[in-house]
């Protein structure tokens, strides 16, 4: 057996589930600032909802809308407790572009409203 065999390649990284927790409660308090900038511009601006999907903002909508926040939260946290701490950066790497996704959803809306 060689010695690159035998070596130990340990890769660690610097942060643990609950980090990634935090990502998730940004994620959700983009959500909120969304749904609230869609129904004032809905309900007292007199927009048009664009989205067929979500006209009425059904339930089913919302679920999986701040559904989707809590994926990598869930992921990180079984990823955790398996042991497998090396691929607590696929649920972190998500969690970022779904921030920068509804960021830039925020954004819009707000752009949209204001001008």
């Amino acid at each position: 057996m060689s010695s690159i065999q035998r070596t130990n390649h340990c890769f660690s990284l610097a942060f643990r589930w609950q980090d990634i927790g935090l990502l998730a409660i940004m994620l959700v308090a983009l959500n909120v600032l969304d749904v609230f900038s869609t129904f004032y511009a809905i309900n007292f601006l007199g927009f048009m909802e664009l989205n067929p999907l979500a006209a009425g903002f059904p339930v089913w909508f919302s679920v999986l809308k701040f559904g989707v926040c809590f994926v990598p939260l869930v992921c990180a946290y079984v990823l955790e407790k398996l042991e497998m701490k090396n691929y607590l950066l696929l649920p972190f790497v998500f969690s970022t572009i779904l921030i920068e996704f509804y960021a830039f959803v925020v954004a819009f809306n707000i752009q949209n409203i204001l001008g």
